[in-house]
C-alpha cells in the first residue's frame, strides 16, 4: 500500500490559447512539406546536400562544433542551419531556387534536433525547436537581404483601400441605368 494516496499522473494538458507545435518527428515534418512538382527535385537535392554536410565523416565534426557553441540550443541550432543553407546556396553558384530554402531548412533543422536528442549530445524540446525555426527563418531572410520585421509588418497591415467585399459593386440588370 502506498504511503501517499495520490492520483495517477496525468498527461499534461495544453494551456488554453497556447499554440502547440504538433508532431515534430522527422517523418511528420517530411510528410507536411509539400513542394510543387517543378521544385521537388531541387528540394531533394538541397536536402541531400545538407545531410551530406551534416553527417559525412569529413564534415560531421565541423557540424557538431558549430552546434556546440555558446548560448541557448535553439539559437545555435537555428543559426547553424541558416549558415548551412547559405553555404549550400553559394555552392550551387546561387542557382538554388529560393522557394526550397526554408522547406529544406525546416527538414534539416528537425533532423539535426533529432540527432542531438537521439545521440544524447543535447536535449532539444519542442519549444527549442520552435525557437530554432524562428531563428533560422530570421537569419536566412537577413542573409538574403530581406528585413524580417518589414516582411512581418507587410502581412499585419491591412491593404489600402476597400477590401474585396466592400469594393465590389452589385451587378446592374441589363438595360438599367448604372
Amino acid at each position: 500500500m502506498p504511503l501517499i494516496d495520490s492520483p495517477a499522473p496525468q498527461e499534461p494538458q495544453p494551456v488554453p490559447g497556447a499554440k502547440t507545435l504538433g508532431d515534430t518527428s522527422v517523418e511528420a515534418v517530411d510528410r507536411s512539406i509539400k513542394m510543387p512538382p517543378q521544385l521537388q527535385e531541387a528540394y531533394e537535392r538541397v536536402l541531400l546536400a545538407g545531410l551530406k554536410v551534416m553527417f559525412d565523416k569529413q564534415t560531421h565534426e565541423l557540424a557538431l562544433r558549430q552546434l556546440a557553441g555558446e548560448g541557448p540550443v535553439a539559437e545555435r541550432l537555428g543559426k547553424a542551419i541558416a549558415g548551412l543553407l547559405v553555404l549550400l546556396f553559394k555552392q550551387s553558384n546561387e542557382t538554388m531556387p529560393p522557394q526550397v530554402i526554408i522547406p529544406a531548412g525546416t527538414s534539416l533543422l528537425v533532423r539535426a534536433a533529432d540527432f542531438l536528442n537521439q545521440s544524447g549530445v543535447e536535449a532539444v524540446s519542442q519549444e527549442d525547436l520552435g525557437e530554432a525555426m524562428a531563428v533560422m527563418v530570421e537569419a536566412v531572410l537577413t542573409k538574403f537581404g530581406v528585413d524580417p520585421q518589414q516582411l512581418l509588418n507587410s502581412y499585419q497591415q491591412p491593404a489600402a483601400g476597400p477590401g474585396l467585399i466592400e469594393g465590389a459593386q452589385a451587378p446592374q440588370p441589363q438595360g438599367a441605368p448604372a
